[in-house]
């Protein structure tokens, strides 16, 4: 093209060279920063607490566990015990509502989707409650997956008849939420409440009772769901350019729309199963990285992944830390950042009538 078009398609050609190596050079360091702060939320995560640990017997648990080290330090079972499959699990978290955040809006067209909004988190929760009647943390972790998908997809066809008012959208979500949180206090409610968490805990969510075996049951399933999500990450740019544009563009909008909410509801699930419900991540993340990432919903899932990790494992220390020994649950935290977020985001639409 740049030879039959002469000099100026050459010029064309190289300045389009040199303009995506340097949108290329920018995402490298946005990941690269995204990276660095994750790692810093985990130290401050591991180091910071109402136990006294120095980095040094930081440094020496890990080197143990790695099978680098003969002898586990002193703070070893706080360090490797508690601390890190907390750490982890908020990540594991964080990573799978902001790509679930993600998801839903691009799928949408909505910049207020957000799974709990939408009614996925309240639905999971009921199944979460049954679940761990039945087989404690993994049945919780599972249940609340099966329940998400169901709930995903019943928030599916509520938003196919609302999909062209993003308020409507949102209120017609709360509604429904509302209506499966009191479900779901009935189920809590009448359990045994030595098996079945108490009801903060699935309004507000708290990462306390964090295990090797809950990270383990988050990670499977939630990695399964992300890997569904980032197979179908090409069709949901085609599906942000509208329906009938990816209809005329060979996308099966019923079952590319019911893939990816299967998608998010069984990450979503699992992380309530996990963690309660804690709000307002999957709509934070994505509103803090569309402008700093690449619009291809592929970028976007990574970055989400590591923002909301990062985010999650500082927003979790900061609430274990800042009125020790009390712990405020961690959805306090991101309710009180996400909230005014979504109010400015409400505002934005001009479809939302103020009365």
């Amino acid at each position: 093209a740049a030879v039959r078009h002469g000099p100026r398609g050459l010029h064309c050609l190289l300045k389009g060279t040199w303009l995506r190596g340097r949108r290329d050079l920018r995402w490298r360091f946005v990941i690269a920063g995204l990276v660095v702060v994750l790692v810093v939320m985990v130290g401050l995560a591991l180091t910071l607490g109402a136990a006294g640990v120095e980095r040094t017997d930081v440094w020496q648990s890990l080197l143990h566990h790695l099978g680098l080290r003969p002898d586990a330090p002193p703070a070893d079972g706080v360090v490797w015990g508690i601390r890190m499959p907390r750490a982890l699990l908020a990540g594991l978290v964080g990573a799978f509502l902001g790509i679930a955040g993600v998801a839903l809006q691009g799928l949408y067209r909505n910049p207020l989707a957000d799974p709990h909004l939408l009614a996925i988190g309240p639905g999971a929760a009921i199944g979460a409650a049954i679940g761990s009647l039945g087989a404690g943390t993994r049945g919780a972790v599972a249940g609340g997956a099966a329940m998400g998908v169901a709930a995903a997809l019943l928030s599916r066809r509520v938003a196919r008849r609302q999909s062209d008012d993003a308020g409507r959208l949102v209120l017609v979500g709360v509604a429904l939420g509302a209506v499966l949180t009191a479900w779901a206090g009935f189920i809590v409610t009448g359990s045994d409440r030595t098996r079945v968490p108490p009801m903060e805990f699935w309004l507000l969510g708290n990462l306390g009772s964090a295990t090797w075996v809950s990270v383990q049951a988050l990670a499977v399933i939630g990695g399964a769901a992300t890997i569904v999500l980032f197979g179908a990450s090409r069709t949901l740019d085609l599906l942000a350019l509208g329906e009938t544009e990816a209809t005329h563009l060979g996308v099966d909008v019923d079952l590319s729309g019911s893939i990816v909410s299967i998608a998010v509801g069984m990450m979503t699930g699992a992380a309530v199963g996990a963690g309660g419900v804690i709000g307002f991540v999957g709509l934070l993340i994505p509103t803090l990285i569309r402008p700093i990432a690449p619009s291809t919903h592929r970028s976007l899932i990574v970055a989400a992944a590591l923002a909301g990790s990062a985010f999650l494992i500082g927003a979790d220390t900061f609430s274990r830390n800042i009125l020790v020994p009390i712990e405020i649950p961690v959805g306090l935290v991101t309710t009180a950042i996400g909230g005014p977020v979504f109010l400015w985001l409400l505002a934005r639409l001009r479809s939302v009538q103020w009365s």
